[in-house]
């Protein structure tokens, strides 16, 4: 009789697949509560590992597809992340239900653990809410050279969290999104065109005009340098009242070298504008003094 009255038991709260685990302990005259405890523990674990690994399968499957169609980095990453954050979400959910927690309970529940880690991790938060969003808007990409404040270097990684840059110096810069989700971003990788320059020191007493107009002649007919926009020439006044002058001029930095562009330009405009007498000895690309004449920094475009 007594296998009977547990069996009898056991089923009104614990008919599943795993009802065996509660009518296996009652026949071993253990309590019934036991039972019912162990089975619905078995089938929260159970539970959790099925969804886990078909979450990963799904997320699997649709990167595979991603990566036939082509898919951006970006939005592959973006995917996976989200895939990964609703997988675990959904196998706890189903976990504790199958542990025999209420659906009201759980609502209740979350929304109170909702509230306490918004107000305990916000920033945390803030950051996942940056890097979805930048993931999604995109910005700057995987491989672009950008600037965040006072950080500059080309982009490793974009994670929910956190933008990882390689720096000019081969140093690693983790950057919080919400730094470039809020602030000023620089991307000096975003068009295929920048803008570069080099500057050349005039002779004492040079007609001005007439060097402005055969620089521009000069990078003008240099190859690599684009049409439009045009080259311009911009004067400068030293300190020591010398005149500097400034070529400007943009490149498809994919195609052609910069620096190379720069060494051929320096030595273009030696040839068209000097040797003057004070240069008469200095190597082609010296300004008076032996300075260099094109020190200046590209600037981006």
């Amino acid at each position: 009789m007594t296998p009977l009255l547990v069996a009898a038991q056991c089923p009104d709260s614990t008919k599943g697949p795993l009802q065996w685990v509660c009518t296996l302990i009652a026949d071993r005259g253990l309590p019934v509560e036991l039972g019912q405890a162990l089975q619905n523990l078995l089938q929260a674990v159970v539970i959790f590992a099925v969804v886990l690994v078909v979450g990963r399968f799904l997320r699997r499957v649709t990167l595979r597809a991603a990566q036939r169609t082509s898919l951006d980095v970006q939005l592959r990453t973006l995917v996976s992340n989200v895939f990964t954050i609703a997988t675990l979400v959904v196998a706890v959910l189903a976990a504790l239900t199958a542990a025999g927690l209420s659906i009201s309970v759980l609502l209740t529940f979350g929304g109170l653990s909702s509230l306490a880690i918004g107000l305990a991790f916000q920033d945390l938060l803030r950051n996942i809410l940056a890097g979805i969003f930048l993931l999604i808007e995109r910005p700057f990409r995987i491989g672009d050279w950008i600037t965040v404040g006072d950080q500059s270097g080309s982009v490793q990684t974009i994670q929910l969290r956190t933008t990882a840059l390689r720096t000019g110096d081969g140093k690693l810069a983790i950057l919080p999104n919400l730094a470039a989700f809020s602030g000023t971003v620089v991307n000096s990788s975003a068009y295929d065109v920048r803008q570069f320059s080099v500057a050349v020191r005039l002779a004492p007493g040079a007609d001005l005009e007439a060097a402005m107009r055969r620089v521009r002649e000069v990078v003008e007919r240099t190859e690599g340098v684009v049409k439009e926009p045009k080259p311009f020439a911009q004067p400068r006044l030293d300190a020591d009242g010398g005149v500097t002058l400034i070529a400007r001029y943009w490149v498809e930095y994919r195609r052609h070298d910069p620096d190379a562009l720069s060494a051929a330009l320096v030595t273009a405009l030696y040839e068209a504008l000097g040797p003057w007498p004070a240069l008469a000895d200095a190597p082609p690309g010296t300004a008076a003094g032996g300075t260099p004449a094109a020190g200046e920094a590209p600037a981006a475009g």
